[in-house]
């Protein structure tokens, strides 16, 4: 516990000597048609799908570092009987469990389903940057030439939206990168990591990619913006 309140110390004063701490929210406006909110009602569906496998996670998480804990706690033991010294740690000592955090996984399934309700659904997201912190460090955002929110390039709000039309070589417009096999980058929360293209574009335009460095649990269909060449 002690180590984990000094880091959250360094952490806090890091944050602190480095100026204003500035955050992206989302105001939605949902689509004027019927099958426009029946979409929404759709991605908001898989939303929660996807914020319950972050749940199921992050407690597996959690249980396996716990079981690690124990097995670590008793070598320990076993060492310090051995040697006939004290013990001076408790299991709590090899808990890592607090690194079981499952905000990356919830960020994404809001990030997917912000793209499903612009890009899918006929939604508008609009953007806008915000001090969250040290905000008396700074003046204004970097970046920000205007008060007003940024409008996210998304469709406007129509009866239907249709697919992005097909090039002669089958795929959407823009979606040359989003081919079988194709090794590209893909950006998420602001940050580029690399990945490989699954399949052909969706109907939707959105492209099916693994990330190289993570599991298959976190492939995602993504905007075609996202997506650049590696």
């Amino acid at each position: 516990m002690l180590r984990l309140l000094t880091l959250c110390l360094a952490v806090m004063a890091l944050l602190s000597a480095c100026g204003p701490v500035y955050e992206t929210q989302y105001s939605l406006i949902p689509p004027t048609s019927a099958e426009g909110r029946l979409c929404v009602n759709q991605c908001q569906q898989n939303r929660n799908f996807c914020r319950q496998n972050c749940g199921m996670m992050q407690q597996a998480c959690v249980n396996e570092a716990r079981s690690r804990a124990l097995y670590e706690y008793q070598a320990y033991v076993n060492r310090r009987n051995a040697e006939k010294q004290p013990i001076k740690k408790s299991v709590s000592d090899f808990d890592r469990s607090y690194s079981c955090g499952n905000s990356s996984c919830e960020a994404r399934c809001e990030a997917d389903y912000r793209d499903c309700f612009g890009g899918s659904c006929g939604g508008q997201v609009l953007a806008k940057t915000v001090c969250t912190a040290f905000c008396d460090e700074g003046k204004s955002a970097p970046g920000a030439a205007a008060a007003a929110p940024m409008l996210s390039p998304m469709p406007p709000a129509g009866p239907a939206v249709a697919a992005p039309a097909p090039t002669a070589s089958g795929y959407p417009a823009g979606g040359s990168l989003c081919q079988p096999g194709m090794r590209v980058e893909v950006q998420w929360k602001g940050e580029w990591y690399p990945a490989t293209v699954k399949d052909k574009p969706r109907k939707d335009g959105r492209c099916p990619i693994h990330y190289d460095d993570f599991g298959a649990e976190d492939d995602e269909s993504v905007a075609l913006r996202r997506i650049r060449p590696r």
